[in-house]
């Protein structure tokens, strides 16, 4: 079951997220990365696959990801992903901005309830 949590939250945060998945060095192809969104979160995280896809290929063409076709069985290739140099270093940028932004919400949280 889905949780109910409003869109407009995780929008923007996705390719992140996807970098972290991918920062232990695994290679993953874009439905798996769904799926590990959506279990690792508990549901809270659930991208569709028309908006991974997309995404996937905007953080390739930024130099973020690299792709390479593999091959399933005899008829079927699949894309999997990694991710690069250049991406680990958005993804350093992209947690201490998070850091910055989650501990002030935090803050105001905590001194407005």
């Amino acid at each position: 079951m889905k949780r109910s949590i409003d869109g407009e939250m995780i929008k923007g945060h996705t390719d992140m997220l996807i970098l972290a998945l991918l920062g232990n060095g695994t290679s993953m192809h874009g439905y798996l990365i769904r799926q590990k969104l959506c279990d690792i979160s508990r549901q809270v995280v659930h991208p569709s696959l028309g908006r991974i896809y997309p995404l996937l290929a905007r953080m390739e063409k930024k130099g973020w990801l690299k792709s390479r076709q593999e091959t399933v069985c005899e008829s079927r290739v699949r894309k999997t992903y990694s991710i690069t140099a250049r991406g680990r270093a958005e993804l350093k940028v992209r947690l201490k901005k998070w850091k910055l932004f989650s501990d002030g919400i935090n803050r105001i949280l905590k001194k407005c309830t």
